[in-house]
């Protein structure tokens, strides 16, 4: 399994940060290669599932079931899409007046082998984790604005 993080402090409170984060009609706005919702049912609490499309140019369906939930602690899920498999886990934190929030994937490719191993070593670690980072980033954005707003 390969492994890769990414974090990001935002500046809103707890409550915030967790209802945007679980909020589907946020979803395209700040998760990476976001498409549509496909089906799903009882998420985001533990033993739920949620199938989701990519953009065009992203990972096909992604089909998820929730691990654990922990509200505003923890929300843990594995997922499985035509290219890897694995675990995503998403932690919050109070710090001070804002909002930490932590993504750790651990994932395994589907097709493996040698090449698989060396490509991810070289590309697919460094895109996972900059995917990681861009959607981190845009929830920031979202939820600052809209606590700002609010």
């Amino acid at each position: 399994m390969s492994e890769t993080s990414a974090s990001v402090l935002v500046s809103a409170s707890l409550a915030e940060t967790w209802d945007y984060y679980f909020e589907p009609r946020w979803w395209p706005t700040w998760v990476d290669g976001f498409g549509s919702a496909a089906g799903g049912e009882g998420y985001p609490d533990a033993g739920g599932t949620l199938r989701w499309r990519s953009t065009p140019a992203g990972r096909g369906e992604v089909a998820e079931t929730v691990l654990e939930h922990h509200p505003r602690r923890l929300h843990r899920v594995a997922f499985t899409d035509p290219q890897a498999r694995g675990e995503l886990v998403t932690t919050f934190e109070i710090k001070g007046d804002a909002t930490l929030v932590e993504q750790r994937l651990s994932y395994g490719l589907v097709a493996g082998g040698a090449f698989g191993r060396v490509s991810d070593v070289l590309f697919i670690r460094t895109q996972q984790r900059r995917s990681l980072e861009r959607s981190l980033t845009r929830l920031k954005h979202e939820v600052e604005e809209a606590a700002h707003f609010s």
